[in-house]
C-alpha cells in the first residue's frame, strides 16, 4: 500500500470513531443527567412518589457516576476500547429499559444506578484515550469538538422529552427511544471503535513530533515524555487541576438544583428563568470548542483561569438575578465557566502529563470530582437557616475566586520529567 493510501486510510478509520464516540458521548448526556430532571415531574405524576424519593435516583444515578469513573481505565488495558465501549452501552441500555418499565421504586433505582455506571463506563474516559491516540497532532481541537457535541445532547434532551411524550405516548416512550438508539450505537461501536495502530502514518508523526518541540515554551506547556500514574499521583499540579474541576461541578449541580428555585423568590418569570438556563446550557457547549480551538496559543492553565474566573460572575450575577442584566451575566459567566472548565482541566492533564495514562488520570479525576454531589444538600440546609439562596451562591463564587489564585500560581511539573521511568504498556 502507498504511503497516500495509508494515510487515506488512517484518516477515514480515525474520523468514522470519533463520529461513533461523539454520538455516543451526545446520548449518553441527554439520556442521562438532561433527560432525567426533565421527566421526573411526569414518573411522579403517574407513579405517585414524593420529590425525595424521587430525587434519591437522581442522585444515586450521579453517584455510580463517580464510582464507574476508574473501571473503563482498568478495562482499557485489558479488554481494549471496543470491548469497553460495548459494556458500558449494554449497561445503558439496561439502564434506560429498567426506567422505561419501571413500576416501584426499587426498580427506578436499580435503573438510574445502572445508568449511571454505564455512563461512568463510555463517557470521557475511553474517549479521551481513543482521541489522544488517534488524533495525536490536534488533540485540544478534537477534544473540543466531542465535548461540544455531548453538550449538544443537553441541550436537546428537553425537546427529546417534550417530543416522546406528546408524540409517542408518554415518559416510558422516551426511555424506550434512547434504548433503540444506543443499542444502534453500540453495533457501531462493535463495527468501527480499534486501538490506533503502533506506527501511525509518517506525516501526523512528524507533524505531532514538531507540535511537541515548540510546544514547551512561553506559550503552552507540553510534556516531552509520557508520566506514569505513581508519578502524577505524586505532583501537587494534579490535585489542583482535579480540585478546580471539582469545586466548579459542586456550585454546578448546586446552582442546577437551586436556581431556578432562586430565581422565582425574587420575582422572575417561569419563561423567563426557562429561557436563562437553556442559553447558560447554550454558552456551555459552545465554549468547549472555542477551547479547543485557543489551546494551541494560549496554555489551558489560562483558559481554566478564564473559567474560575467567568464563574465567579456567573455567581455573583446570580446571587442578584432579580432584573435581565445579572440574568444574562449569570448566563454567559456560568455557560462559558463550566464549559470551558471541563475543557481546560481535561487538556491540562493531557498536556502535563502525556496521553498514554490519560484514562488512570481522568478516571481517577472522575472519581475525586464526585465529592460534588454535596452542594445541593449543603445548600439546601444553608437555605434552610437564612432564608434563601442569595449568601450560597455568593459563597460559591468567594470559593472559586480563592481557587483561581492558586491556579494562576501553579507551574507545570518538572522534576519527573528528569527521570528515567518505565514506560506504560499500550492499550
Amino acid at each position: 500500500m502507498t504511503n497516500g493510501a495509508e494515510n487515506t486510510a488512517f484518516l477515514r478509520k480515525r474520523w468514522a470513531i470519533f463520529g461513533v464516540i461523539s454520538l455516543y458521548f451526545f446520548l449518553i448526556t441527554a439520556a442521562t443527567f438532561s433527560s432525567l430532571g426533565v421527566v421526573l415531574p411526569f414518573m411522579i405524576e403517574d407513579l405517585g412518589w414524593s420529590r425525595l424519593e424521587a430525587g434519591t435516583g437522581f442522585s444515586l444515578l450521579a453517584l455510580m457516576v463517580g464510582i464507574a469513573a476508574p473501571v473503563p481505565a482498568y478495562l482499557l488495558r485489558r479488554i481494549g476500547p471496543k470491548a469497553t465501549y460495548l459494556i458500558g452501552g449494554m449497561l445503558v441500555v439496561l439502564g434506560t429499559v429498567l426506567l422505561a418499565t419501571t413500576q416501584s421504586l426499587i426498580q427506578y433505582y436499580i435503573g438510574a444506578s445502572v445508568l449511571g455506571f454505564g455512563y461512568g463506563m463510555c463517557a470521557s474516559v475511553p474517549a479521551i484515550y481513543l482521541i489522544t491516540t488517534w488524533f495525536p497532532e490536534r488533540q485540544a481541537f478534537v477534544i473540543g469538538t466531542y465535548m461540544t457535541i455531548g453538550a449538544a445532547g443537553g441541550i436537546a434532551a428537553p425537546f427529546m422529552v417534550t417530543t416522546a411524550i406528546g408524540t409517542l405516548g408518554g415518559w416510558a416512550a422516551h426511555w424506550w427511544m434512547l434504548a433503540g438508539a444506543m443499542a444502534f450505537l453500540s453495533v457501531l461501536v462493535l463495527l468501527i471503535i480499534r486501538p490506533a495502530p503502533v506506527e501511525i502514518p509518517a506525516s501526523i508523526r512528524r507533524l505531532t513530533e514538531a507540535l511537541r518541540d515548540v510546544g514547551d515554551d512561553d506559550r503552552v506547556h507540553r510534556s516531552r515524555r509520557d508520566w506514569t500514574v505513581r508519578g502524577v499521583m505524586r505532583t501537587p499540579q494534579y490535585y489542583i487541576i482535579v480540585f478546580s474541576l471539582t469545586l466548579i461541578l459542586l456550585c454546578s449541580v448546586t446552582m442546577n438544583t437551586w436556581a431556578f428555585t432562586h430565581m422565582m423568590a425574587l420575582g422572575v418569570s417561569t419563561t423567563m428563568a426557562a429561557t436563562v438556563l437553556s442559553t447558560q446550557a447554550v454558552v456551555n457547549a459552545l465554549s468547549r470548542i472555542v477551547g479547543g480551538s485557543l489551546a494551541n496559543h494560549v496554555d489551558p492553565k489560562w483558559l481554566l483561569v478564564s473559567a474560575l474566573l467567568s464563574y465567579v460572575m456567573g455567581m455573583v450575577a446570580l446571587s442578584f438575578a432579580d432584573n435581565p442584566v445579572a440574568l444574562w451575566l449569570f448566563a454567559l459567566g456560568d455557560g462559558y465557566g463550566f464549559g470551558m472548565c471541563y475543557f481546560a482541566t481535561t487538556m491540562l492533564l493531557v498536556n502535563y502529563y502525556g496521553s498514554k495514562v490519560n484514562p488512570e488520570i481522568l478516571g481517577g479525576m472522575n472519581f475525586i470530582t464526585t465529592l460534588a454531589m454535596i452542594g445541593p444538600a449543603l445548600a439546601g440546609m444553608i437555605s434552610d437557616s437564612i432564608g434563601g439562596f442569595v449568601w450560597v451562591f455568593r459563597g460559591c463564587a468567594v470559593l472559586l475566586l480563592v481557587f483561581s489564585i492558586i491556579v494562576i500560581a501553579m507551574r507545570p511539573p518538572k522534576d519527573a520529567e528528569d527521570k528515567p521511568e518505565p514506560d506504560v504498556a499500550p492499550a
